[in-house]
Protein backbone atom coordinates (compact mmCIF):
# COMPACT_ATOMS: atom_id res chain seq x y z
CA UNK A 1 0.00 0.00 0.00
CA UNK A 2 2.83 2.42 0.84
CA UNK A 3 4.38 1.73 -2.57
CA UNK A 4 1.08 2.59 -4.31
CA UNK A 5 0.86 5.83 -2.30
CA UNK A 6 4.41 6.72 -3.34
CA UNK A 7 3.51 6.13 -7.01
CA UNK A 8 0.38 8.25 -6.57
CA UNK A 9 2.40 11.07 -4.96
CA UNK A 10 4.88 10.89 -7.85
CA UNK A 11 2.03 11.04 -10.37
CA UNK A 12 0.31 14.01 -8.71
CA UNK A 13 3.56 15.92 -8.24
CA UNK A 14 4.76 15.45 -11.83
CA UNK A 15 1.29 16.02 -13.29
CA UNK A 16 1.20 19.37 -11.45
CA UNK A 17 4.71 20.23 -12.67
CA UNK A 18 3.74 19.27 -16.21
CA UNK A 19 0.59 21.37 -16.01
CA UNK A 20 2.38 24.53 -14.82
CA UNK A 21 5.72 24.08 -16.60
CA UNK A 22 5.94 27.05 -18.95
CA UNK A 23 9.18 27.69 -20.81
CA UNK A 24 10.78 24.27 -20.81
CA UNK A 25 13.09 22.42 -18.47
CA UNK A 26 15.16 25.22 -17.00
CA UNK A 27 12.09 27.36 -16.38
CA UNK A 28 10.64 24.50 -14.32
CA UNK A 29 13.66 24.23 -12.00
CA UNK A 30 12.22 26.35 -9.14
CA UNK A 31 8.89 24.47 -9.17
CA UNK A 32 10.59 21.08 -9.53
CA UNK A 33 13.06 21.71 -6.72
CA UNK A 34 10.31 22.96 -4.41
CA UNK A 35 8.04 19.98 -5.10
CA UNK A 36 10.82 17.42 -4.60
CA UNK A 37 11.76 18.91 -1.24
CA UNK A 38 8.13 19.34 -0.14
CA UNK A 39 7.33 15.69 -0.92
CA UNK A 40 10.55 14.45 0.73
CA UNK A 41 11.84 12.82 -2.45
CA UNK A 42 15.11 14.74 -2.74
CA UNK A 43 17.13 17.42 -0.94
CA UNK A 44 18.54 20.65 -2.35
CA UNK A 45 22.09 19.44 -3.09
CA UNK A 46 21.03 16.11 -4.55
CA UNK A 47 18.51 17.88 -6.80
CA UNK A 48 21.21 20.02 -8.40
CA UNK A 49 23.37 16.94 -8.98
CA UNK A 50 20.41 15.27 -10.71
CA UNK A 51 19.79 18.47 -12.69
CA UNK A 52 23.40 18.46 -13.90
CA UNK A 53 23.14 14.84 -15.01
CA UNK A 54 19.79 15.56 -16.69
CA UNK A 55 21.32 18.40 -18.69
CA UNK A 56 24.14 16.18 -19.91
CA UNK A 57 21.96 13.29 -21.05
CA UNK A 58 19.97 13.33 -24.30
CA UNK A 59 16.39 14.54 -24.04
CA UNK A 60 14.42 17.19 -22.25
CA UNK A 61 15.77 18.19 -18.84
CA UNK A 62 12.39 17.91 -17.09
CA UNK A 63 11.75 14.46 -18.60
CA UNK A 64 15.21 13.21 -17.70
CA UNK A 65 14.79 14.50 -14.16
CA UNK A 66 11.33 12.91 -13.86
CA UNK A 67 12.64 9.56 -15.07
CA UNK A 68 15.66 9.68 -12.75
CA UNK A 69 13.70 10.77 -9.67
CA UNK A 70 10.88 8.31 -10.37
CA UNK A 71 13.41 5.49 -10.66
CA UNK A 72 15.21 6.56 -7.50
CA UNK A 73 11.98 6.79 -5.50
CA UNK A 74 10.04 3.76 -6.79
CA UNK A 75 12.15 1.85 -9.31
CA UNK A 76 11.16 1.34 -12.95
CA UNK A 77 7.40 1.73 -12.27
CA UNK A 78 8.21 5.06 -10.58
CA UNK A 79 10.23 6.19 -13.59
CA UNK A 80 7.35 5.33 -15.92
CA UNK A 81 4.72 6.99 -13.71
CA UNK A 82 6.74 10.20 -13.22
CA UNK A 83 7.62 10.51 -16.91
CA UNK A 84 4.06 9.88 -18.12
CA UNK A 85 2.59 12.20 -15.49
CA UNK A 86 4.92 14.99 -16.61
CA UNK A 87 3.99 14.55 -20.29
CA UNK A 88 0.25 14.00 -19.86
CA UNK A 89 -0.79 17.65 -19.18
CA UNK A 90 1.15 18.86 -22.22
CA UNK A 91 -0.53 16.32 -24.45
CA UNK A 92 -3.99 17.25 -23.17
CA UNK A 93 -3.40 21.02 -23.34
CA UNK A 94 -1.79 20.91 -26.81
CA UNK A 95 -4.67 18.90 -28.23
CA UNK A 96 -7.16 21.44 -26.87
CA UNK A 97 -5.13 24.54 -27.75
CA UNK A 98 -4.27 23.42 -31.27
CA UNK A 99 -7.93 23.39 -32.22
CA UNK A 100 -8.66 26.66 -30.42
CA UNK A 101 -5.60 28.61 -31.66
CA UNK A 102 -6.30 27.76 -35.30
CA UNK A 103 -9.42 29.91 -35.05
CA UNK A 104 -7.55 32.85 -33.46
CA UNK A 105 -4.75 33.28 -35.96
CA UNK A 106 -4.42 37.10 -35.83
CA UNK A 107 -6.32 37.77 -32.61
CA UNK A 108 -4.92 40.66 -30.53
CA UNK A 109 -5.65 38.85 -27.22
CA UNK A 110 -3.76 35.79 -28.38
CA UNK A 111 -0.76 37.99 -29.22
CA UNK A 112 -0.97 39.69 -25.83
CA UNK A 113 -1.12 36.37 -23.97
CA UNK A 114 1.91 35.01 -25.84
CA UNK A 115 3.82 38.26 -25.22
CA UNK A 116 3.30 37.91 -21.46
CA UNK A 117 4.03 34.16 -21.50
CA UNK A 118 7.34 34.74 -23.31
CA UNK A 119 8.27 37.37 -20.71
CA UNK A 120 7.36 34.98 -17.91
CA UNK A 121 9.44 32.25 -19.54
CA UNK A 122 12.49 34.53 -19.71
CA UNK A 123 12.03 35.45 -16.03
CA UNK A 124 11.73 31.79 -14.96
CA UNK A 125 14.84 30.81 -16.92
CA UNK A 126 16.79 33.70 -15.34
CA UNK A 127 15.58 32.59 -11.90
CA UNK A 128 16.63 29.00 -12.64
CA UNK A 129 20.05 30.31 -13.70
CA UNK A 130 20.28 32.19 -10.42
CA UNK A 131 19.38 29.07 -8.42
CA UNK A 132 21.92 26.93 -10.28
CA UNK A 133 24.61 29.60 -9.95
CA UNK A 134 23.93 29.96 -6.22
CA UNK A 135 24.18 26.20 -5.69
CA UNK A 136 27.36 26.01 -7.77
CA UNK A 137 29.21 29.19 -6.92
CA UNK A 138 28.74 29.08 -3.14
CA UNK A 139 29.58 25.86 -1.32
CA UNK A 140 29.47 25.63 2.46
CA UNK A 141 29.20 29.45 2.71
CA UNK A 142 32.43 29.84 0.72
CA UNK A 143 32.60 31.48 -2.70
CA UNK A 144 34.01 29.04 -5.27
CA UNK A 145 36.03 31.34 -7.53
CA UNK A 146 37.00 28.47 -9.86
CA UNK A 147 33.40 27.65 -10.66
CA UNK A 148 32.58 31.30 -11.27
CA UNK A 149 35.53 31.64 -13.67
CA UNK A 150 34.62 28.41 -15.49
CA UNK A 151 30.98 29.52 -15.77
CA UNK A 152 31.90 32.92 -17.17
CA UNK A 153 34.42 31.36 -19.54
CA UNK A 154 31.89 28.79 -20.84
CA UNK A 155 29.21 31.48 -21.19
CA UNK A 156 31.64 33.66 -23.15
CA UNK A 157 32.62 30.80 -25.43
CA UNK A 158 28.99 29.81 -26.01
CA UNK A 159 27.94 33.41 -26.64
CA UNK A 160 30.84 34.60 -28.80
CA UNK A 161 31.80 31.46 -30.69
CA UNK A 162 28.34 29.88 -30.97
CA UNK A 163 29.89 26.50 -30.18
CA UNK A 164 27.48 23.60 -30.02
CA UNK A 165 26.42 23.01 -26.38
CA UNK A 166 27.22 19.31 -26.78
CA UNK A 167 30.88 20.17 -27.36
CA UNK A 168 30.86 22.40 -24.27
CA UNK A 169 29.29 19.64 -22.17
CA UNK A 170 31.79 17.02 -23.36
CA UNK A 171 34.76 19.37 -22.91
CA UNK A 172 33.57 20.26 -19.40
CA UNK A 173 33.30 16.58 -18.53
CA UNK A 174 36.80 15.93 -19.88
CA UNK A 175 38.22 18.88 -17.91
CA UNK A 176 36.52 17.62 -14.76
CA UNK A 177 37.79 14.10 -15.35
CA UNK A 178 41.33 15.41 -15.85
CA UNK A 179 41.21 16.88 -12.37
CA UNK A 180 40.30 20.51 -12.87
CA UNK A 181 38.16 20.36 -9.69
CA UNK A 182 41.14 19.25 -7.58
CA UNK A 183 43.34 22.14 -8.72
Amino acid sequence: MAYFITLLKLFIMYFKIGLFNFGGGLASVPLLQNELEKNGFMGYDEFFNVLSISQMTPGAIAMNTATFVGNRVAGIPGAIVATLALALPSIIVILILAKFLQRLDENIYKKAIFFVLKSLTAALILYAGYMIASATWIMENKIELKTIIISILMFGIAYKKKINPIILIISSGVLGYLGLYIM
